[in-house]
């Protein structure tokens, strides 16, 4: 017996035994296109259960960074703001390390997480930038480059704290 007659003789088997067991057959179709049409229309809200688990980590490190660029902002000897800059450079790249840990499973949620890592990672480039221009130019005003930087970045994060706010 060669491959092709085993295959003919398991698909008339199958067919046979499909026909002997009609009911059965119905009532399984129908039960896999039920569960099929639920399981691809359904959209399960992760946000509360994102919220519990993953955003105390998430808001910790955020509230890390921006608290210390706040600061930086109010400092006003300029050794001190340098030196909260610096930290809150490497806080950036903290918070984006806790940020990219966290996977949430839904595509809205995706979206919007892709959205905030795009956000720490543009912040991350534009302090190296700011770093690298205040090497350059001792008289560089890199708090108010900051602020306007910042400023312009705000609207990729906003995707992000839309989601994540609670439903009205």
């Amino acid at each position: 017996m060669d491959l092709l007659e085993f295959i003919k003789v398991l698909g008339r088997s199958l067919l046979d035994g499909l026909r002997r067991n009609k009911i059965a057959t119905v009532l399984s179709a129908i039960a896999l296109l039920v569960t099929t049409a639920l399981a691809t229309t359904g959209e399960y809200d992760e946000r509360p259960r994102f919220r519990k688990m993953a955003m105390p980590h998430i808001n910790k490190a955020e509230q890390q960074f921006f608290t210390i660029m706040e600061q930086a902002a109010r400092e006003s000897d300029d050794l001190r703001r340098l030196h909260y800059l610096l930290e809150g450079h490497r806080r950036a790249k903290a918070a984006l390390k806790v940020i990219r840990a966290e996977r949430p499973v839904t595509a809205a949620g995706r979206k919007a997480h892709r959205e905030l890592v795009r956000y720490y990672e543009l912040v991350d480039e534009q302090l190296a930038i700011i770093r690298t221009e205040m090497s350059f130019n001792e008289a560089f005003d890199y708090m108010t480059e900051w602020k306007r930087q910042n400023a312009g970045l705000m609207p990729v994060r906003k995707p992000w704290v839309t989601w994540i706010q609670p439903p009205a």
